[in-house]
């Protein structure tokens, strides 16, 4: 009995088909993103409010990438449209409210082998310091 219970799961494991991907991720830096060819900028919308846009070349290391996505805190990843109107070059924007920019990830996705890399972009590493008044 307990051979056929284990020949049953081990089975289903196989017929899932290949799950077991391995994903490396690397959390950019801004000296990393320039390397990389990746741009965030921030343009204010209204007094609580900003534009962000995430631009990056479609050479290099991400040219075969496959999406990008937004994380706010621990929640789920929502894929962004791509802009690709431009040669070269991919474009995201979406907008937010200023508080909230600090929990606010982008995870630029490039598969490849059982997996692929994850390049994780923490949006408030690519802010300008506040100047003061």
């Amino acid at each position: 009995m307990k051979t056929n219970v284990r020949a049953a799961a081990l089975a289903a494991l196989l017929a899932a088909g290949p799950c077991f991907a391995l994903w490396d991720v690397e959390i950019v830096s801004k000296e990393r993103a320039k390397e990389l060819g990746i741009q965030i900028r921030t343009t204010a919308s209204g007094p609580n409010h900003v534009i962000v846009r995430l631009e990056l070349r479609t050479d290099g290391v991400l040219k075969d990438f496959s999406r990008v996505e937004l994380r706010v805190g621990k929640g789920a990843d929502a894929p962004l449209q791509v802009d690709r109107a431009k040669p070269g070059v991919a474009s995201v924007g979406f907008a937010a409210d200023r508080a909230r920019l600090d929990k606010i990830t982008l995870l630029v996705r490039v598969p490849g082998g059982a997996g692929g890399s994850i390049y994780d972009l923490r949006v408030k590493d690519f802010l300008e310091p506040k100047k003061g008044r």
